[in-house]
């Protein structure tokens, strides 16, 4: 008796496919997060600046927020940091957190 150790073709095709599958999903959760959207980052900053009512604005950053794209804005004024995320989308703001400029 000669052992055939081949093992089964069909499973080894099965986890080739899951695996290409899971990097597919991976590359499109990871190109989801950092697509910038239609709302730039100066734009974004615009929209926080009028949302406080003036200030200044720092550099945004890209974020998560309520399962959305959001950009993440600090401004600073009146002694206050407002953090102002902005729809990467819309433009809609979605939260503003105030806190005491140090």
């Amino acid at each position: 008796m000669s052992a055939n150790n081949t093992g089964n073709p069909k499973r080894g095709k099965k986890i080739v496919i899951i695996l290409v599958t899971l990097v597919l999903i991976l590359v499109a959760g990871v190109a989801f997060m950092v697509w910038p959207g239609n709302i730039s980052r100066a734009q974004a900053q615009e929209i926080a600046v009028a949302h406080v009512g003036g200030g200044v604005a720092g550099w945004p950053d890209w974020d998560f927020e309520h399962f959305q794209r959001v950009w993440y804005v600090e401004v600073f004024y009146q002694n206050l940091v407002h953090s102002v995320y902005v729809n990467r989308s819309t433009g809609q703001v979605v939260r503003v957190e105030i806190d005491f400029w140090d």
